[in-house]
């Protein structure tokens, strides 16, 4: 019996000197992540609209396209028209991070559907990281507004001489029919 309460006195003595020698937890420890100036801070120019973007793939063409796409998106958002986007690839990657795999199809198809055609637009700058098995791809697309301006602006012009067009035409009718109605109360 008194070994018995000595062995329980000895286990009480080792669980509270193991417990109070715990260490507290710590918090996760942060990286911080490097990335291009014009990623984190987009140029700013009257005559253009920059968006910058990014993706993570282990199929570096994949990444460069996604990129690209993700950015066009961003741009067409950024001007306000109504967009509609779908981006398909034939190509699948499942998994997250390096335990991502690639599966690839032999046909190559992409799609993209957009409500409006962003004339001009175009990669400025891209930069092209290898994180592990992975590829990351920093895109900055760009849209010069000129251009954009002028082709709204020739869509108007387009539009308003259609609309003169028709109401010359209406005019006319009219014209044809005061003249027919004329003739009529002559005769």
């Amino acid at each position: 019996m008194k070994q018995t309460g000595t062995l329980l006195t000895f286990l009480l003595a080792s669980l509270i000197l193991l417990t109070s020698c715990a260490s507290a937890p710590t918090a996760p420890k942060t990286t911080e992540v490097i990335v291009p100036s014009w990623y984190s801070t987009p140029p700013v120019d009257a005559n253009y609209l920059f968006v910058p973007a990014t993706a993570l793939s282990q199929d570096l063409q994949h990444a460069v396209n996604t990129a690209k796409e993700e950015a066009r998106v961003g741009i067409a958002r950024d001007m306000r028209v109504k967009i509609q986007a779908m981006f398909k690839r034939f190509r699948e990657e499942t998994g997250v991070g390096e335990d991502a795999e690639f599966l690839s199809m032999e046909t190559d198809a992409s799609k993209s559907i957009v409500s409006e055609t962003l004339v001009g637009c175009k990669a400025r700058t891209q930069k092209i990281l290898r994180e592990g098995t992975l590829y990351r791809v920093y895109v900055l697309m760009e849209l010069p507004i000129g251009a954009a301006n002028a082709e709204m602006l020739a869509k108007i012009k387009e539009n308003e001489r259609m609309y003169t067009r028709y109401r010359a035409s209406e005019a006319f009718k009219e014209l044809e029919e005061e003249v027919e109605k004329y003739e009529k109360i002559k005769k």
